[in-house]
């Protein structure tokens, strides 16, 4: 299990956001994706310190270790392999994680990227 947490928009302060041609392209939400969407950001206030966010959730990639992926394993397969196997079986991982969570608006883009630098499945 892998984990990260990310800032919370304020709930305080939360208000509709219609995300930018480039923050959709930073996390790969399709425009189908974006329109079904509730993307949200904090204005700032006095609840958040004019941050926008208030508070931290996580965001979660959990390998189920199965007889597939435990012969993997045993026969020294690479983490690029066991990774490909884990997505066949429907592992999610952090950024898809964060990115669901991007689009119920319970967090930012920014955030999700800032976390999840250098994974980009």
């Amino acid at each position: 299990m892998a984990q990260r947490l990310v800032r919370k928009i304020c709930e305080h302060c939360s208000e509709p956001h219609i995300p930018s041609e480039n923050e959709l392209r930073q996390l790969n939400i399709t425009s189908a994706e974006a329109q079904a969407g509730t993307f949200r950001r904090g204005r700032g206030c006095l609840s958040c310190h004019a941050t926008g966010y208030r508070g931290r959730m996580g965001i979660f990639e959990l390998l189920i270790i199965d007889d597939d992926v435990r012969q993997l394993i045993h026969a020294g397969a690479s983490a690029a392999k066991l990774r490909v196997l884990a997505r066949q079986k429907g592992m999610r991982s952090l950024r898809e994680d964060g990115i669901r969570k991007v689009i119920a608006g319970l967090t930012t883009v920014e955030e999700v990227v800032s976390i999840t630098i250098g994974d980009s499945s």
